[in-house]
Formats: structure tokens, sequence, C-alpha cells
């Protein structure tokens, strides 16, 4: 794949969703979905895998919010 996007969304069956794509926001291009939400039933690795893109997920939520409050700064 080249020129990778992650992008997520919030399915109304599954929850909160991780979609790969080949450069696109549009999950209908996703090469593969996958949730996100823990169950009772993920073993170890998945649940590791899942809470580190979550927490991925807001970290970067976070540095959206700082870029858009850097950018109001007027030199």
């Amino acid at each position: 794949m080249h020129k990778t996007h992650i992008t997520t969304f919030n399915h109304p069956n599954f929850g909160e969703m991780v979609a790969v794509t080949d450069g696109s926001n549009n999950i209908n291009d996703s090469r593969c979905w996958m949730s996100i939400e823990e169950h009772p039933y993920d073993d170890q690795e998945t649940m590791v895998y899942k809470s580190t893109i979550a927490y991925l997920m807001e970290e970067n939520k976070r540095l959206k919010k700082q870029v858009r409050k850097l950018e109001r700064v007027t030199f």
C-alpha cells in the first residue's frame, strides 16, 4: 500500500472502528476494518493491540487540538 492512511469512525453495530486505506479518508476504500472495543473473549495480545490503538487515537486528538491552538497564536 502506498500513502497508507488510518481513519477512525463509529459503527452503529460494532462501536469504535479503525480502517486502513490507501491514502483515502473514505472507509469504503479500506483494506481492513477492526473494532477497537475490548471484549472479554479477546486474548492478551489483542487487548494490548486495541488499547495501544485507543491510546494513539486519543493522543492524536490531543495533538490536533494543540495544533489548532498554536495556529491561532499570532506573532
